[in-house]
């Protein structure tokens, strides 16, 4: 490993974005990744970033530069974390692998069977794989959710058993860019003989036992200088700085009573994501968008199951679940949130065709909002995780994150 980096600027000078700091290390070889890396910070495309890489257990990438918000005054350092948004779904993703490798409950169960209220309009059938796939049709809820009471699980779940669903469950998926942290919560919550939802289950039986900063619902003890502010977008940058966002669903996020506005608008209201960058939502433990998290942790994580899983209890057929994936909607794999073809996966997202993010079919992860990334690949044994605080505008494969992960691909056959 070797050392990389640039001096710190001195704090409370006259700082812009291009005199940003990055350091961290990089295993030999691997130089050309800390470059990439350095690019967006030093041009001020990212206010700030992270990433870790991990393969086959041994760390090659840990950076982290530029700084934790706008003033440009506070560093972002290497344990430092943010809210990390759908990067949340893979955690309760792996929260899930765990409850069914404890026997709490099966992939192939009906979520009725746990839950009996949620059979409620036609939903009696859809499996607990087939909604941890965001296929039940459960993307947008007519619950009106605020920031006081989004921590309300048991209000909200009784919503989202009681609705009938957006489209018949199985025929198609779609973002469920919410619930799906309050459908695997109350999952966990029948079944669990201590009767913890996803939080704590999460807290005590994953991040806990492995010692990393990564958080559904921060904890008061956590010191909140550790935490990078997120600078967001609002609607209208969705056009001035349109990217790889699909024209359809850059509309109808602005047509209230379209699926996609009752999805991704509530409880945002017009505001954009970086609205929920706030103490209230923090602490929520909202499942699908609210996780905290360190680059440095959400890589420890996947490499567990990069390797296995044995460290966390996962069982062998779970494993293999989550490599082989989820069969795909009986309608294909357009989604219906997001207007374009898209592969989930019990809680997680799997390459396809339209987007290789890794270079085998066993990868399994998460993108979110803003361009961040995190997953593992058992088959190449790749853990990866890249973060930041200036959300981009994209829809997957940010450049300045695409950048990074195609010079580690690109080091890591040179090694092979």
């Amino acid at each position: 490993m070797q050392l990389w980096g640039r001096s710190p600027p001195q704090v409370g000078s006259e700082n812009t974005d291009s005199e940003a700091w990055t350091g961290g290390y990089v295993a030999d070889g691997f130089e050309p990744v800390a470059h990439a890396f350095q690019a967006s910070i030093l041009s001020g495309q990212a206010l700030g970033a992270a990433c870790t890489i991990m393969h086959r257990g041994e760390t090659l990438v840990d950076l982290h530069g530029g700084w934790k918000d706008r003033s440009l005054e506070r560093l972002w350092g290497a344990n430092d974390i943010a809210l990390v948004y759908s990067l949340t779904k893979g955690l309760t993703g792996m929260a899930a692998a765990v409850a069914v490798s404890r026997g709490l409950f099966a992939y192939d169960e009906t979520v009725a069977q746990i839950w009996p209220e949620f059979a409620a309009h036609g939903k009696d059938t859809v499996s607990v794989g087939e909604a941890l796939s965001e296929q039940a049709g459960l993307a947008a809820i007519d619950y009106k959710l605020s920031l006081e009471n989004i921590g309300d699980e048991a209000a909200i779940c009784a919503a989202i058993a009681g609705q009938k669903p957006n489209w018949t469950p199985g025929d198609f998926a779609g973002n469920h860019a919410y619930t799906l942290g309050w459908i695997v919560s109350e999952l966990i919550h029948r079944r669990d003989p201590k009767g913890r939802r996803l939080p704590q289950f999460f807290a005590e039986e994953i991040a806990g036992p492995l010692g990393q900063d990564v958080f559904i619902g921060l904890p008061d003890t956590f010191d909140r200088n550790r935490i990078a502010r997120i600078e967001g977008f609002g609607m209208q940058d969705l056009y001035i700085h349109h990217t790889t966002m699909p024209w359809p669903l850059t509309f109808e996020m602005c047509l209230p009573g379209t699926l996609p506005f009752r999805t991704l608008n509530n409880p945002l209201i017009l505001e954009g994501p970086g609205a929920l960058d706030c103490e209230a939502f923090w602490r929520a433990g909202q499942g699908a968008a609210g996780g905290m998290a360190s680059a440095r942790g959400l890589a420890a994580l996947y490499n567990v199951f990069a390797g296995g899983g044995e460290r966390l209890g996962i069982k062998p057929e779970v494993m293999a679940n989550l490599a082989e994936g989820h069969r795909f909607p009986r309608k294909g794999l357009k989604d219906q949130v997001l207007t374009a073809e898209m592969y989930y996966s019990y809680g997680f997202e799997k390459p396809f065709d339209a987007w290789k993010y890794a270079r085998t079919r066993s990868a399994f992860g998460s993108f979110a909002v803003g361009g961040s990334l995190a997953f593992c690949d058992p088959e190449d044994g790749v853990a990866y995780a890249w973060i930041t605080n200036r959300l981009g505008t994209g829809k997957w494969d940010d450049p300045r994150e695409k950048l990074v992960r195609d010079a580690f691909y690109s080091c890591l056959e040179n090694h092979s």
